[in-house]
């Protein structure tokens, strides 16, 4: 799956619900589980950073989808 800047400024200004269905979906479709209730705003907000700017960073919103998934609590 190949995103663009545009897709991601699009999916990072879904609400958190919205958002949250999207990576749930997306994840499944590669084989992760993650909860299906949405994480907490703060969370969504910093996956949300992780995709803006020049460069996505996929270590840090890899991070914070793992110890939401293993039920890490921030």
């Amino acid at each position: 799956m190949k995103i663009n800047k545009e897709e991601l400024e699009r999916l990072a200004a879904l609400p958190d619900e919205e958002l949250w269905g999207f990576i749930v979906s997306l994840g499944r479709s590669h084989g992760f589980e993650l909860p299906e209730g949405v994480p907490p705003h703060a969370e969504l907000e910093r996956l949300r950073g992780a995709v803006r700017g020049d460069r996505i960073n996929y270590r840090d919103a890899l991070k914070v989808l793992n110890g939401y998934r293993k039920g890490e609590k921030r």
